[in-house]
């Protein structure tokens, strides 16, 4: 675990310039401790077949990869990047030299472009330059050696097709590190954004006092409830606090809060999934019940009217009953929302001048 640790300070290690951006440094590193890694392994292979070519051409371009990894503590972050490319566009060179058109050498392009593309600041249109300057380089190299023939062409085809495919290989994990470091935070901030988004309308649509759903919100829910309603019924309520300005005065605003509370939660428990609640403003509530008819809803209103009768908001010694009067419509279409929430109003003052705790539907 110490090793790993002390591996891990010397990849992090800063460079000697201040205000350079760490990341790209670090993934060059990595990358060249990789490719390192890879041509030593080649660089066995070659001297156990006794292949001289092969032998030097891998130790050299390893040992290449390696003072790239050491300028990496000396350098700015893009020279270390056109020094990783340059060698990189060495080796694939040199795999259609040693080993001919069918190694691996049409692999390379496209990964030189993708760590220019992750390292540069650069405008797109020199992205793009880039992009045509390496095909043209491709092309030309291409169809200049494509057809002569190689120089280790003496290799077994059991070692020319380890070394196609490992070449392969190496060329995809490194595409696949550097794509991962600079698409995780992308990725990451992209998460955060969309989490603090969700935030921000959930606090937009919450009342901050009760954790309904506020007006705003209700209305909203409404508005997409006619939009895909057609033949859907669907019952409206608009319910009010008994007494509460007299609550207020009597108790102070913070016992009101709790009262405030004490229904909101009867009214989340108890309604459910049957209907969507929210505080319509002030001692207000507005309760939808979508797919049911008056009838259906009035039962779920009788519930949280006994449920109510049992809940007491205690304000030191004295204990404090809670009732609501439940204003409630069905919707009809031909008539509109305004006009069907108007309808509920109504019915919520009637009930007001009957006594109060009530339903009037």
């Amino acid at each position: 675990m110490q090793l790993f640790d002390q591996f891990k300070k010397i990849i992090d290690k800063e460079t000697v310039y201040e205000n350079e951006s760490r990341k790209m440094t670090v993934l060059m590193r990595i990358l060249c401790l990789i490719m390192m890694a890879f041509f030593a392994v080649d660089t066995l292979i070659f001297s156990i077949i006794a292949n001289l070519g092969g032998f030097v051409s891998c130790m050299f371009i390893g040992l290449l990869y390696f003072c790239v990894f050491a300028l990496s503590y000396k350098l700015r972050k893009m020279p270390v990047v056109w020094l990783f490319i340059a060698v990189t566009g060495m080796w694939g060179t040199a795999m259609l030299f040693l080993f001919g058109p069918d190694s691996g050498f049409q692999t390379f392009p496209a990964f030189l472009i993708i760590i220019f593309f992750f390292a540069s600041n650069d405008k797109f249109r020199y992205k793009i330059i880039f992009t045509f300057m390496t095909f043209l380089i491709y092309m030309g190299l291409a169809n200049i050696y494509g057809g002569r023939k190689p120089i280790v062409y003496r290799v077994s085809w059991v070692t020319h097709r380890y070394v196609r495919d490992s070449c392969m290989l190496v060329i995809l994990l490194c595409t696949c590190i550097a794509a991962y470091v600079f698409s995780n935070d992308s990725q990451n901030m992209e998460s955060k954004l969309v989490e603090y988004n969700k935030k921000l309308k959930e606090k937009a649509n919450t009342d901050p006092l009760t954790g309904l759903n506020n007006r705003g919100s209700a209305m909203e829910y409404l508005a997409e409830f006619v939009k895909k309603a057609d033949d859907s019924i669907c019952s409206v309520c608009i319910c009010d606090i008994d007494h509460f300005k007299r609550v207020n005065d009597t108790y102070g605003h913070d016992i009101g809060d709790l009262v405030l509370k004490s229904v909101a939660k009867v009214l989340m428990t108890t309604v459910g999934d049957d209907g969507f609640v929210a505080r319509w403003g002030g001692e207000e509530f507005f309760i939808a019940f979508p797919d049911l008819n008056g009838d259906d809803a009035m039962g779920i209103l009788y519930n949280v009217q006994s449920e109510l009768r049992k809940t007491v908001v205690m304000s030191g010694d004295q204990k404090i009953k809670v009732t609501l009067t439940y204003g409630l419509a069905e919707y009809d279409k031909n008539q509109g929302l305004d006009q069907n929430i108007k309808e509920a109003d109504n019915k919520l003052y009637m009930g007001k001048e009957q006594g109060r705790d009530r339903v009037v539907y």
